[in-house]
């Protein structure tokens, strides 16, 4: 753990380190998952880093608590902030990664909770040793149990009704096939000059999530990613997908979709390490 003077010294500009880290993290309205993200990183990070947390004009007093957070940098965005969740994440990121003073750019999602003292170290190191990647990260975090990913997969409807087309002679229909990879947001790193050097940007577009187009932009540059199975990433995080959606955002839009990020916040949340984490005010400092 970073000791508050070299926290404070970094997010001062008092001190650069050569090896430093720039975390990004969009906030909008989850205060509670924030802090239990935030005094994750702040106890198992030992790599030199900045955290620079970008809220979307949260009305909810979630400003006033991350200013209690003293070693963040906090950037409050105004009213003018996108309505839409993907392009207010977008905007917030691209501020993000501009006022970014390292070498490595992290990119974070709230509900993604830091498991190991390592993870970082890690991270980075794969990408080092990795000389024409720029990019590190996974896919999709599915934790579900391995027979309901398999149950899941054999009832694909998407991969049935693609199979079917095939079968019928017919062209592929892009909304049913497989879609391409690229380090999902809720935990990857970017080698930073690359991406300021080629002007991009997280900005999506149609069929593009947040992201994709950033990632697509150094493939087309010619570089690489570390892809790194889901499994390994999950050794180094836990992800909540959508809790903001739930918490900020008043829900998915089905009841399903909902009781599945309650149940997944309720176990995170009462974990051994929440609690130990959550009782530590001293990790704001």
């Amino acid at each position: 753990m970073l000791q508050s003077a070299e926290l404070d010294a970094i997010r001062d500009g008092r001190e650069t380190p050569e090896d430093l880290a720039s975390i990004v993290i969009p906030h909008y309205r989850t205060p509670d998952v924030a802090r239990l993200c935030l005094r994750a990183i702040r106890r198992l990070t030992d790599h030199p880093y900045e955290v620079i947390v970008v809220d979307n004009h949260s009305d909810d007093g979630s400003v006033e608590a991350l200013r209690e957070v003293r070693w963040i940098r906090l950037l409050a965005r105004g009213p003018e902030t996108e309505p839409e969740a993907v392009y207010a994440h977008a905007s917030a990121m691209d501020l993000g990664t501009r006022e970014a003073r390292g070498r490595w750019l992290v990119s974070l999602h709230t509900d993604t909770i830091v498991r190991r003292k390592d993870w970082l170290g890690a991270m980075i190191g794969r990408l080092k040793a990795a000389p024409n990647a720029a990019a590190l990260g996974a896919g999709k975090l599915d934790t579900d149990p391995g027979w309901y990913r398999a149950v899941k997969r054999l009832w694909d409807t998407h991969r049935i009704k693609s199979g079917l087309r095939r079968l019928a002679g017919l062209p592929p229909d892009p909304r049913l096939e497989p879609k391409p990879w690229y380090p999902r947001s809720y935990c990857a790193v970017y080698r930073l000059d690359l991406v300021r050097d080629l002007g991009l940007s997280w900005q999506p577009a149609p069929g593009h999530p947040t992201g994709e187009l950033l990632y697509r932009g150094l493939v087309d540059a010619g570089y690489e990613a570390v892809r790194l199975p889901p499994e390994k990433m999950h050794a180094f995080v836990e992800h909540v997908a959508h809790a903001t959606a739930l918490l900020g955002r008043g829900g998915l839009g089905h009841w399903r979709g909902d009781a599945k990020v309650r149940g997944a916040l309720a176990r995170i949340m009462g974990s051994e390490l929440a609690r130990s984490l959550l009782a530590d005010d001293s990790l704001d400092r």
